[in-house]
């Protein structure tokens, strides 16, 4: 007999694995940030006094020591140790003054904390590092956890090193990543129960908690509640079972959860300084869209209307915010035609698709907003060129940009500026087709896996993606598939209960291996089907809304187009009924007509008359026979094979559908 790994090896070797990408990422992720402490100190004042001699670049210095902390160090009033918003304002033409930054609330916080000690802009810039820091790691661990392997792309990429002491954007895109770990916990299956942790609800409500956070950080996490929403709405199961109507009230809590916590974020200061509180607001509306947007406005509009015009300045600030909500209403058309379709509303994708749609169409699009959407090509199966460029574009930009604000040969000058518009417009070109494609993106393992309550299948060693790529649900996806006599949808651990109770009689299973027949034996059954990379097991629904069977794909070879259809049994009330032919109806069109497959498989044992009648009912045909293909017992059975091939597949389609009208109509 084959050798069987124990599972207790099985174990140790998953979280030998857990442990080498934690530590390989966390060490990358250390060193990013001191690669960035690093880059900055160049534009620090000099100990002995005397002006920053190269703030943006030298003429031959490739890569920028900038960073904002400096600006806000000697300009927002931080080198005083003002704290934020109390005693400032704004004046007419724009200035801030007092001790406000251009930043919401919690951001502004953030610099005081990192000011405090600090006697020049190195120390504050030290202080920074250490602050800001910590952010970094917490979201390494969660994306590692989330997504293993696909973590590197966070942390060993760079964009980490060239923005973690930028800006403040560290702590914004923490709070964006805790808010999707939150839901990926909750949606989790419990391993005793196999039901999810928390209800869509409770999950939702707890994750509203720090988009709101982000909120107050820097916005665009707030984005994300919109779509969370949505998805409590639908109540978040992936059915197409509507009957229970929308969850009004559920999503109304989501939405009064985000709103509470930003309350209790910005209250405080609107009451201890409500002039300097709108500052901040009032900047970001009044601020010019010039060089340092690095926007499509910039670059695209500017030059059609000669310059920084009053008609340029009108039309950016009306066509900008417009286009950006316009952007977040596509997108969730796009996910509630998705929801409509596949009976799941996918938050995720959407959340993605309205981050990008407002880094689109924002009149500012600053290079460190890269980190804003790096997480997502962790998180989400975006296409490797898109990334790849996507990074490459932001190289050049953070590149060509401050290069630009020195004083350079009108040669140089014309280069750079041909570098900083590849960038800008390469940019804006693939954020356009990530609006569509987030959308429809499924997340990397074992996140999918933690969304859908299920158990996420192991990864390898030495492996980036092959978890991915190379399992049935690559390919096939794991839909919901319905007609009016029946409703395919995913297995999930929570069915072991109902699943307990399908199997009748023994001995109408005598030819099949033991049927589990009690709620632990049908936790376990499910977990070992859904932890095969090669299948893709369902639930069967009848009309009434009962589990009466399951059904599965198996042996999925995407490389030649093939699969299997077995593992199927069902309740002694659904023999003979419509439910199996409508089952196979089903699976059979969409893997035929949706996946393309070319051939599809039935195995059965060489004795079990029955099932070779009905399976030959489907229209599926003789092959021959398996000598000792399936383990049997103590023993080996031979197996009798049978197959539809995609060119006979419409004549079988009328066969099956004629049968079940003669089903129904019984």
């Amino acid at each position: 007999m084959p050798s069987v790994r124990p599972a207790f090896a099985r174990n140790r070797i998953h979280f030998g694995e857990t442990a080498l990408i934690l530590v390989t990422a966390m060490l990358l992720t250390v060193a990013s940030g001191a690669l960035s402490f690093a880059s900055k100190t160049g534009c620090t004042t000099p100990k002995g006094g005397g002006s920053r001699e190269w703030l943006f670049a030298g003429p031959h210095q490739v890569m920028s020591c900038y960073s904002d902390l400096f600006t806000m160090w000697h300009e927002r009033g931080l080198s005083e140790h003002l704290f934020p918003y109390v005693h400032g304002g704004i004046t007419p033409d724009g200035h801030l003054f007092g001790g406000v930054v251009e930043y919401p609330v919690l951001s502004g916080l953030i610099m005081w904390f990192s000011g405090i000690g600090a006697d020049n802009d190195y120390e504050f810039l030290w202080h920074s590092l250490l602050i800001l820091m910590p952010f970094a790691f917490i979201v390494t661990i969660l994306l590692a956890l989330m997504t293993r392997w696909w973590v590197m792309l966070w942390a060993a990429t760079p964009p980490l090193a060239l923005y973690a002491l930028h800006n403040w954007e560290l702590p914004v895109v923490c709070a964006a990543v805790v808010g999707i770990a939150v839901v990926a916990w909750g949606c989790s299956a419990s391993p005793t129960t196999g039901l999810r942790r928390w209800s869509v609800r409770a999950t939702a409500i707890v994750a509203a908690i720090p988009f709101a956070i982000g909120f107050s950080l820097k916005i665009y996490p707030g984005l994300f509640v919109l779509p969370l929403m949505l998805y409590v709405l639908t109540r978040g199961e992936k059915t197409r079972d509507r009957r229970s109507g929308l969850d009004w009230l559920g999503a109304s809590y989501v939405a009064l959860s985000a709103i509470v916590t930003v309350l209790v974020t910005q209250v405080p200061f609107m009451i201890a300084g409500y002039d300097g509180w709108k500052a901040a607001i009032d900047y970001q509306t009044l601020r010019p869209v010039g060089l340092s947007t690095n926007s499509i406005w910039y670059w695209g509009l500017r030059p059609l209307l000669g310059g920084i015009t009053p008609a340029y300045t009108s039309i950016v600030d009306t066509a900008s915010p417009l286009l950006i909500v316009a952007a977040f209403a596509f997108a969730c058309f796009l996910g509630w035609r998705s929801y409509m379709r596949d009976g799941t509303f996918p938050w995720l994708g959407v959340s993605a698709a309205m981050l990008a749609g407002f880094m689109l169409f924002h009149k500012v699009h600053s290079p460190q907003y890269t980190l804003w959407i790096l997480p997502f090509f962790v998180l989400l199966r975006v296409r490797w060129w898109l990334i790849a460029l996507y990074l490459l574009g932001d190289l050049l930009l953070d590149i060509t940009v401050f290069h630009l604000m020195m004083e350079q040969s009108s040669l140089t000058k014309t280069w750079v500026t041909v570098g900083l518009n590849v960038a800008v417009w390469s940019h804006a070109i693939i954020l356009a087709i990530l609006v569509v494609q987030f959308v429809d993106a499924r997340p990397h393992e074992p996140l999918a896996s933690y969304l859908r309550a299920t158990v996420p299948p192991n990864g390898a060693l030495t492996r980036l993606a092959a978890a991915d790529w190379r399992a049935a649900r690559s390919w096939l996806g794991a839909p919901t598939l319905a007609n009016e006599h029946v409703t395919l949808r995913p297995l999930a651990l929570s069915d072991g209960a109902e699943l307990a109770k399908v199997p009748g009689d023994p001995a109408l299973y005598r030819w099949t291996p033991p049927l589990p027949r009690t709620t632990e034996a049908a936790i376990e059954w499910i977990r070992q089907a859904l932890a095969d990379e090669a299948r893709v097991p369902f639930a069967v629904i009848d009309r009434s809304g009962k589990l009466v069977g399951t059904t599965s794909f198996y042996d999925v070879n995407e490389a030649d187009l093939t699969l299997a259809v077995g593992y199927t049994y069902y309740s002694p009330d659904a023999m003979g009924t419509t439910v199996n032919p409508a089952a196979k109806l089903l699976l059979c069109e969409y893997a035929f007509t949706t996946r393309g497959a070319v051939r599809v498989v039935w195995h059965t044992h060489s004795q079990n008359a029955q099932s070779r009648a009905a399976i030959a009912k489907l229209g599926a045909v003789p092959e021959g026979e398996l000598r000792k293909h399936r383990r049997f017992g103590d023993g080996w059975r031979t197996t009798a094979q049978f197959a539809i091939v995609d060119d006979a597949w419409p004549a079988s389609r009328e066969r099956l559908r004629e049968r079940l009208t003669a089903l129904a109509a019984r």
